[in-house]
């Protein structure tokens, strides 16, 4: 990990951002803030862990890379916002320490975040990308839009509460831009429905696929935040296996991911003329 952190701060620090490890009570974050007139920050974050055994390359190797290259692509633009850009540690706890931690030091500090989780595995077969049972109810637009792609993994999810809904828009318009209307699929976390979500856990068990990553720890402080990710397991069956190696990723997938995250990035925090 510390090799790891390293790298990924060397990279940040060579695409023009003032970055630092940040160490914490079981590991650390690895954080570059560039400070603009308004604050608080409006963040972008990876974790940085994988599991044991685990080739690790689109679980969260996508994630990292996609950060580092978004600090490249950032670099020359003046933003009215702050941004703040962090890999961070010990996701796959299920504790999201890193993003706790990152949350203890930054405070009211952050404005949303944009989350990358699992970004680049794509299979354009036919019923490759599974739907958790019960979903499709909740979600019938976004089921009908699924079935007529035959049901191939070839989409990326947006998931947003409506706090986050502008970060969730600027992003989803953003890979449309970049990849096709096709390519973005958002839904609402169930939990935020009005009314059943608070019900829906014990109705629906399945609604906790959305609640797997480090947006949920940013949801409990109140941080808009969305998750962007490929699904993860649900479509990827190296996931968490020797298998999730970089040979089974969809590189201009993940480039597209990228400019639509600078577009948003941009968007949200506002471009100063040059």
């Amino acid at each position: 990990m510390e090799a790891a952190e390293q790298v990924v701060e060397s990279a940040l620090r060579a695409a023009g951002w003032d970055a630092a490890r940040q160490p914490f009570a079981r590991g650390s974050n690895v954080v570059a803030l560039r400070d603009g007139a308004e604050r608080p920050a409006l963040a972008v974050l990876a974790h940085l862990d994988t599991v044991a055994g685990s080739g690790g390359a689109d679980d969260n190797g996508s994630g990292v890379v996609a950060l580092v290259e978004l600090a490249r692509l950032l670099a020359p633009f003046r933003l009215r916002r702050s941004v703040l850009l962090a890999a961070v540690d010990l996701e796959e706890t299920g504790r999201f320490e890193g993003t706790e931690a990152l949350i203890h030091a930054f405070g009211d500090r952050l404005v949303g975040a944009i989350v990358f989780e699992c970004l680049a595995y794509t299979d354009p077969r036919p019923n490759s990308q599974q739907i958790p049972a019960g979903l499709g109810a909740l979600y019938s637009g976004q089921l009908a839009r699924a079935q007529a792609a035959h049901l191939a993994g070839t989409w990326t999810l947006v998931v947003y509460r409506s706090s986050g809904l502008p970060l969730a828009r600027a992003f989803a318009d953003g890979l449309a831009a970049t990849a096709g209307a096709d390519a973005v699929l958002a839904v609402r976390d169930p939990l935020d429905l009005p009314l059943i979500g608070p019900i829906l856990p014990f109705m629906v068990p399945t609604v906790r696929h959305f609640a797997r990553s480090d947006h949920v720890a940013l949801w409990r402080h109140g941080i808009p935040a969305i998750q962007v990710t490929d699904t993860a397991n649900l479509r990827n069956a190296r996931y968490h296996t020797a298998f999730d190696t970089p040979d089974g990723l969809d590189y201009p997938r993940l480039a597209d991911t990228v400019v639509a995250t600078a577009l948003a990035v941009c968007r949200l925090a506002g471009v100063v003329d040059q």
